[in-house]
């Protein structure tokens, strides 16, 4: 059992939740998810089975689209609705105007303070427990890139958005600051995630589903699949198998000069993943991840179709 498989989280079951429910749901014990989703909220999570769980690496890091409910005029302990909600005292209804001009300023590379109550690390635990004991969290600011942020619905004390986003974005975290730029304060009421990388919500198998542990195989999609957003080298049947043992081959020309990861396809499929690397005898592909050697198709091992 190998592949990636798309889950409709539901509100409540942690991102840990999901994984497990999958493991029982698949019968494997390979399973990890590719970006965590805090317990409020709901949408995409990319989980992937058996060695497909190997290409994490390049996948966290895809861009990410959500879908948020910001409520204004009240504040929140964790900047979502799980926290102790706070009114703020003598907060005025914003123009739509001033709403988009703050969504306007916080779009683009920002530095962004993550929410006290997250998983970042302080000092070796934490912080959500740290602050969960009754500590003062202060985390440093990070440098986020947050590419849109459209403004679906506006009716007060409620504005529905629409963001786009790179990897390390804390939607909540941005419904606190447009609530401190806006002067009313801000939570994260509901948040939906609809995009991760190449996959939509859309394609995915819903918590239910998964939860009752039906039967889910056939929703499994390509290993490949998760990385098709990275150049590929189609190889011969030779040279699938030198880099199925960790042995370099030529760089295709069809492989643009600026890729460092390349996918590795043989007769059989997708093998893995390849890093460019300069030498003396000009551009190799050094494989770091291989997944499948007798090609995915082939799975599993030895299997001869």
């Amino acid at each position: 059992m190998t592949g990636i498989l798309l889950v409709d989280k539901a509100r409540g079951p942690t991102s840990h939740d999901v994984v497990a429910a999958v493991r029982r749901a698949l019968d494997v014990r390979r399973v990890g998810h590719f970006g965590t989703l805090d317990p409020f909220a709901t949408g995409l999570l990319v989980c992937g089975v058996g060695p497909a769980t190997r290409l994490a690496p390049f996948c966290v890091g895809h861009a990410k689209s959500y879908r948020a409910r910001v409520r204004l005029g009240w504040t929140s302990t964790t900047d979502d609705a799980e926290g102790e909600r706070e009114p703020v005292a003598g907060a005025e209804p914003p123009t739509r105007e001033a709403v988009e001009a703050a969504c306007a300023r916080w779009t683009g590379s920002v530095d962004q303070v993550p929410p006290a109550y997250s998983a970042k690390h302080v000092e070796g635990e934490r912080a959500y427990r740290r602050a969960r004991a009754g500590e003062t969290v202060a985390l440093e600011a990070e440098t986020v890139r947050i590419d849109r942020i459209g403004i679906v619905r506006y009716e007060w004390p409620e504005v529905e958005l629409a963001v786009e986003c790179g990897p390390g974005t804390y939607v909540r975290a941005l419904a606190r600051d447009l609530g401190e730029e806006l002067g009313t304060g801000g939570y994260c009421e509901t948040l939906r995630r609809t995009r991760s990388g190449p996959f939509e919500v859309g394609e995915a198998v819903g918590w239910e589903r998964v939860r009752r542990a039906d039967r889910v195989e056939g929703a499994l999609l390509s290993a490949e699949s998760a990385v098709m957003d990275l150049p590929g080298a189609d190889l011969d049947g030779p040279a699938a198998r030198r880099v199925a043992h960790g042995n370099p081959v030529s760089v295709p020309e069809s492989i643009p000069g600026d890729a460092r990861w390349v996918r590795l396809r043989g007769p059989r499929g997708f093998i893995g993943m390849a890093e460019r690397r300069e030498g003396p005898r000009g551009a190799r592909l050094q494989p770091r991840k291989v997944l499948y050697p007798e090609g995915e198709r082939a799975w599993p091992p030895g299997e001869r179709r």
